[in-house]
């Protein structure tokens, strides 16, 4: 709905609804997963860190107890680094598992999500049974999100999701759009779900987190996702920072054991190399700026600045739509992210990660002997 109202071309997005699906190429094309140049997913290929992998094969054996349904060693190392009390920390399954706590947990009968932006913040809403108010975001202004604006619908929900950098254009929320929608958010009593799942790969110079805010602000929940940075997906890890109490309400209503032994000696490991970090911070600097420069010199291509790890890409002008695009990516054994799927887009756009120089150079190189031969 735009402003409350659901458009036509929302609903009939068929797209996938995320990228990294290997089974799917698999099941499609009969390609395996070491067989393809993976674009759909934003994970960071420089890891997942050497210290997790002997940290996993170090404690592989400790699969026969049962995980500390606490993750009380992981809160303790996050504890440190973010200067928040671990009663502040919700370790969950990945973020999108806390997502749908909150959302199952707190119940709010209508829900506010800004689009384009990640899919699962609708899908967690009306799966509990809320009900959606979608704020259009416009290409003509980078969807680009105006605090104002989406200030002026905060009456109506008691939710609000989002997604900062936002997925999946890539771009930031300015200080004063945030301030506003935090002063507004806490006039109106509306709980704020902030997901900052991206805003590890900008540099700490460049960007401003909600994690302390949110330690003290009764209804604001900040969000973030320990897979991607640190390119642990398959192990499923993530967190929240929010008010103890509300810690505290959503540990007592659900599985007790929902994050494995595994990904929580991990993602502890993982948090304490900071050199992986750096590393990462100055390789992504120099491959977004080639693989910017390089999607901007195809016929047609329009890629939206980022500060993430990931480029959206405006193929409109090019004849071709991101369905087709994207199956014939694949058949070079290439998966790119068709954004049909994410409400606001419609089958003009494709999402690619930033990947290493070589496999960068391959994407451009088939997306440019693709465009120049033209639509099929």
């Amino acid at each position: 709905m735009v402003g409350g109202q659901r458009t036509a071309a929302d609903r009939r997005s068929s797209g996938p609804l995320h990228g990294g699906d290997w089974r799917g190429a698999l099941d499609k094309y009969g390609w395996q997963p070491d067989d393809i140049l993976d674009f759909s997913a934003n994970i960071n290929p420089l890891g997942p860190p050497a210290g997790v992998r002997a940290c996993l094969a170090e404690n592989l054996r400790a699969v026969i107890r049962y995980p500390d349904p606490a993750s009380r060693e992981l809160k303790e190392v996050l504890s440190s680094q973010l200067r928040v009390s671990p009663e502040a920390l919700l370790i969950g399954n990945g973020a999108t598992e806390i997502i749908y706590s909150l959302c199952f947990l707190l119940r709010p009968r209508a829900v506010l999500v800004a689009e384009p932006t990640f899919g699962e913040y609708r899908r967690a809403a009306v799966a509990a049974g809320a009900r959606v108010v979608y704020l259009p975001l416009s290409a003509g202004d980078g969807f680009r999100l105006d605090g104002d604006q989406f200030s002026r619908y905060l009456p109506q929900v008691e939710m609000a999701f989002l997604c900062n950098p936002n997925n999946p254009v890539g771009n930031l929320l300015g200080e004063r759009d945030l301030e506003i929608i935090l002063e507004e958010s806490l006039k109106h009593g509306t709980w704020m779900v902030v997901d900052e799942s991206f805003l590890d790969f900008v540099r700490e110079e460049r960007r401003r987190s909600l994690v302390l805010e949110a330690a003290r602000y009764p209804r604001l929940v900040v969000v973030k996702s320990l897979t991607k940075f640190f390119a642990l997906p398959g192990l499923r890890l993530g967190y929240a920072a929010a008010s103890p109490s509300v810690v505290r309400y959503v540990e007592a209503r659900r599985d007790p054991w929902c994050v494995n032994i595994l990904a929580q000696v991990a993602g502890a490991a993982a948090l304490k190399d900071r050199e992986f970090v750096v590393n990462t911070w100055k390789w992504l600097e120099e491959e977004k700026a080639y693989l910017y420069h390089g999607l901007a010199a195809l016929p047609g291509v329009r890629p939206y600045p980022s500060e993430a790890n990931f480029f959206l890409v405006d193929i409109r002008q090019t004849g071709w739509s991101s369905g087709r695009l994207a199956d014939a990516c694949a058949r070079r054994r290439i998966l790119v992210r068709d954004c049909s799927s994410f409400t606001g887009l419609g089958d003009g756009y494709i999402r690619v990660a930033v990947k290493e120089r070589q496999a960068n150079s391959t994407l451009l190189g088939v997306l440019g002997e693709l465009l120049s031969g033209g639509c099929p």
